[in-house]
This record gives structure tokens, sequence and C-alpha cells, in this order.
């Protein structure tokens, strides 16, 4: 089988690495990849959002699947053309997929859905939205429209400062602003696999997006992970699923925009067992990818291939995974988010790779044919053990073995457990 992976991060390497070692998989192709994938797939020079390209290639190439990791394929609906092309494609529509790349468009459909979600209001004047927020109780989430995960969101303790981010926020050209309730609790995301109709549980994953240890500090995109959450049973999951991914995929289907591919769901479970939806992400975000993909004891490829032929339930009672823990930590160079440093050696990636697995984020090779920083999130390492304690220690041995120039990362992945609680 031919595989054409679309991305060029840190998810779309775990994924090309661990296709590339299936019996059935004859070549594997990353567009537009990155240097540390080249090791053990083939890197192709086409944009992400360059659709038509992509499909040329596939059909030149006879790629029999097509992996859409990119949000920026999916939104530029990388599913809808290969679709006409008669070419696989494991992706949502671009259209099924404005739940995710878009929070008002994302808050008004969970509104119109009864999906649980914290009190929002969506503004595109910043005098309504400052007056939204005088009003409401703190701490508050400000928030902008575009799927940026953790950069563009932030937390107003006081009505003073939610009024400068609000204002600097419609300074910045944002047309449309988000204010929403902060509701205390742990934060989790949970992945299903769809075929539009039936949907399967996948995995559940502790994130942790602050730059400082204990939760302080910017909020990101995420710079570590533990998975399977603890408190997920089968009350809980069967409420997920009652609450939010049946009614989200019914009102999809009911308007023609059926949802192929992988759904996740932000979730905030508050002290008294409510189920509060964040947002929606149309594939695993990182560093939640290593983590879920290190537990999975299935062929993805295979289970994809269901997902898109409609035989999910047919083929499928469970996606199995191994009972076990895993655990991932970024490291970053530089003060990331804010400022980041490139060019530095990277050192110690195969000794760490003795305790974990090491998957490259941003990355270049020099002229020596060594790894150097390339600014911002630079290396997820994943371990995986039977308990939460041991994978963390894995994880943090592995970790001890890297180093290269403003090497930072949190120390406290999987060792706070109950976070915001």
């Amino acid at each position: 089988m031919k595989i054409l992976i679309v991305g060029s991060g840190a998810k779309e390497y775990t994924i090309a690495k661990l296709v590339s070692q299936y019996e059935d998989t004859e070549l594997v192709f990353v567009a537009p990849g990155n240097d540390a994938i080249q090791e053990f797939a083939n890197c192709i020079d086409i944009k992400a959002n360059d659709i038509d390209e992509l499909v040329d290639f596939a059909k030149a190439n006879n790629i029999d699947l097509t992996i859409a990791c990119s949000e920026k394929s999916i939104a530029n609906d990388i599913a809808e053309k290969f679709n006409e092309a008669g070419l696989m494609v494991f992706a949502p529509s671009a259209e099924a997929a404005r739940i995710t790349a878009s929070k008002s468009v994302s808050k008004k459909f969970m509104y119109k859905t009864k999906i649980p979600t914290p009190r929002f209001g969506i503004f595109d004047r910043e005098n309504m939205a400052i007056d939204f927020a005088r009003k409401s109780k703190y701490p508050i989430i400000v928030k902008t429209d575009g799927h940026q995960h953790g950069e563009n969101v932030f937390v107003c303790d006081t009505f003073a400062i939610a009024k400068r981010i609000i204002s600097d926020l419609f300074d910045q050209q944002n047309k449309k602003v988000i204010v929403e309730d902060f509701v205390q609790g742990q934060e989790f995301s949970y992945y299903v696999i769809t075929d539009g109709y039936n949907a399967m549980p996948i995995a559940s994953v502790v994130p942790y997006k602050y730059v400082l240890e204990g939760n302080g500090g910017t909020i990101t995109s995420g710079l570590g992970a533990y998975s399977p959450f603890y408190m997920i049973d089968r009350t809980l999951e069967s409420k997920i699923f009652k609450e939010i991914v049946y009614p989200a995929l019914d009102e999809l289907a009911k308007n023609g925009n059926q949802y192929v591919g992988i759904l996740g769901i932000d979730i905030i479970l508050d002290r008294k067992g409510s189920l509060n939806v964040i947002e929606f992400n149309p594939f695993f975000k990182e560093p939640d990818a290593q983590c879920v993909l290190e537990l999975i004891d299935e062929e993805i490829t295979k289970m994809m291939r269901a997902a898109i032929v409609g035989t999910l339930v047919d083929e499928y009672n469970e996606i199995k995974l191994l009972p076990a823990f895993a655990t991932s930590v970024v490291l970053s160079s530089g003060n990331y988010p804010s400022d980041t440093s490139f060019g530095s050696v990277i050192k110690g990636i195969e000794d760490a790779e003795e305790y974990a697995d090491v998957a490259h984020f941003n990355t270049l090779k020099d002229n020596d044919g060594n790894f150097v920083t390339a600014g911002g999130r630079t290396l997820v390492v994943t371990a995986m053990a039977s308990t939460l304690n041991k994978a963390t220690e894995k994880m943090y041995d592995a970790v001890e073995n890297i180093c290269f120039e403003g090497i930072r990362y949190r120390k406290d992945i999987g060792k706070t457990l109950l976070i915001g609680c």
C-alpha cells in the first residue's frame, strides 16, 4: 500500500514512522514533511494547503490512502477534492470541520444542539464585548475566533485585564472575539473515530497547556500530556457519547455534512461531574497524538480505511488499546511561545531513544548532518509503561540525555493529576 501523509509536525513524524513499519506498506510519502521524516519516508515539496497539486501527485503515484493531519489541508477541503478525483482520503470535509475551525461556529453549533458548553458571548464590536465582560463573574476566558489552540486564549482574573485583552484583539483586526465563563475543573481531550454516522472511542488525554509548572503563565498549544485520563469509566464514557458525540454527528449528518475522520473534543469535567465542551479538533493535537498512537493496538491504516468506506462497526467491536499509560513532554527552544531560538545543535537523541520515542517537531539538519533547533516546540519525548508513574520516570530519564541551547520543558507532566480542581 502506498500512503500519503499531509502535514509537517511531530504527529506526522510519528504516524509516518508507525505506518512505515506495517507489512503491507510499500511506500510512505509526506507532504511537505520535515528533515527528520526523510529518514524513513519520502518527503515531497508540496504545501499542505496546495490541494490541487496533492491530487495530481496522488494520481500520478497511485496513492492508496491519504491521511490529512494538517488543519490547513482540511480547511482547504482536501476531502471533497480527493473524493471527486476518486482518491481515498481520511479527513472530514471542510464544511463538516467548520465546528473545529471556527470557535464562533462551534459555540453556535453547541448551543443549537444543546451540547454542554460554558456560557459565552460572540462579538464583532469591541464595546459590546467589553460590556459583556463588565457584567461577567471572574475569572473569564477571552479568545479569538480562529482555531489556533492555546496561543489565542487568555484567562482574565479582573475586568481591567479582560478589557485590555479585548481591545488588543480588536486592534489586531480580529473580526470576532469570544468571551466565555471560566469553568473550574479537570480538562481532558477525548478522541473518537467516525464514519459520519457511527463513532468508536479511541482514547482520552490529559493536556498540559500552560508554560509554567503548576499551570501558570501563558496558555500554549500544548507542552505535555498523558493518556488515558484515569477518571474515564464506562459511565462517563457513555455520558460523553450521549451528551456530545451523538448529538454532534447526528446534527452534521442531518445537514448532509457527515463527519468522517478523527474528532477530538476538549472537555472540562467540573466538580459536580458535569461535562463542559471547550472546542472540537479535526485530528489528534500535539502532543496528544504521541500518547494516543503509543497506546493504539491496531493498524491505524486499516482502521482509517474502514471509517472511509463505512464499515467501521462491522470490522471493529472496539479500538484496542494497550493496557498501559503513555506520557509526552515537549522540549522547546527559547522562551516559547513568545521568543524562540534557532540553529542550536541537538545532542543526545539516540541515547534518549533507549528509554522513549522522540518525535521531531521543528528541527532541521545542518551541513554536518546534525539536527538543529528551528524555533518553538522542538521535540516530543514519549514513554509508555504499566503505570503512570513508571511512564513518567522513563520519559524524564530520556529527556536527561537531550541537550541544546535554550532548552525548556515542564517538569511536572504526569505528576500533577487533577489540574485545576
